[in-house]
């Protein structure tokens, strides 16, 4: 039986996530003791996996109560499935239309410059990587997040000689409140071991590399939604930042001399969005 709080932290979601499903009825704690805490049960992850996921697809809450209330595979699941497919189909098309009503206004107007920002195209390859994930409150804690990870993939080891990378999974940058992965690239024989994951590569991205502070990366992003705009490119995707030189404490883990940079003005960073559609 596990606390709420470490329950959470085993889920990587918040408690107050955890409390509204349960007063959603989406997930009870299983047990809740007289003194009124509620512990789980680490069976329960599927469970609370399955809530995610349907609530990610933009399902209501009723929705997905009456979806985890039907077997997987039965056929009044498998038909309340269809319905919602067909119901994102005709939202697409909806948003198709919006987005070709935008390309009729921008039409003959250009699209602005964009000095200092060299965008090349390229495909990113899949990543062997030990990862963690969390909606951070601050990007600062970013930084924190890799230095336990280094240890973590330096007591297994098998880390590839590689630059670790940044996913935003809610293809934005935001000051907070942010949906982070952070990727540490490792030797395939290493995967298990280590409890990694492949990350999935994308035949096409529009790449930018920059140097200096990382506080220029959210302009550099929007300049790169410029040239994704003129070149009729959509981003398919999530944001990765790919750290080709940085600094890092290396307290408890080393990493390969080229990877590191002596100060901020030497960080080499390159922004990585995979695309589709591009002319």
């Amino acid at each position: 039986m596990l606390r709420i709080g470490d329950f959470s932290r085993l889920a990587r979601v918040s408690v107050k996530t955890l409390r509204f499903y349960a007063e959603a009825g989406l997930l009870l704690p299983s047990h809740v003791a007289c003194s009124g805490y509620r512990y789980y049960r680490a069976a329960q992850l599927p469970a609370l996996r399955r809530v995610r996921l349907l609530r990610g697809l933009g399902l209501s809450v009723a929705e997905v109560r009456e979806l985890i209330g039907l077997a997987e595979g039965e056929p009044a699941y498998t038909a309340r499935l269809r319905q919602l497919r067909r119901r994102v189909l005709r939202q697409l098309a909806c948003e198709e239309a919006r987005l070709h009503e935008l390309d009729a206004l921008l039409q003959g107007k250009g699209v602005a410059s964009l000095p200092g920002a060299m965008v090349r195209r390229a495909p990113l390859p899949p990543r062997a990587a030990c990862t963690v994930r969390a909606r951070v409150r601050q990007l600062t804690e970013v930084e924190e997040m890799f230095e336990f990870l280094e240890r973590r993939v330096a007591r297994c080891g098998g880390r590839a000689p590689l630059s670790p990378f940044l996913l935003f999974h809610d293809m934005e940058y935001r000051e907070t409140q942010v949906d982070v992965e952070v990727c540490v690239p490792l030797e395939r024989r290493a995967l298990r071991a280590c409890g990694g994951r492949i990350v999935p590569g994308a035949a096409r991205a529009a790449c930018l590399r920059f140097a200096g502070s990382y506080a220029q990366a959210p302009l550099l992003y929007e300049r790169m939604l410029d040239w994704m705009d003129s070149a009729r490119a959509r981003i398919a995707g999530p944001v990765r930042e790919t750290y080709l030189r940085f600094g890092a404490a290396q307290r408890g883990y080393a990493l390969p001399p080229l990877l590191l940079a002596s100060g901020v003005a030497e960080y080499e960073t390159e922004l990585q969005v995979p695309i589709r559609g591009a002319r």
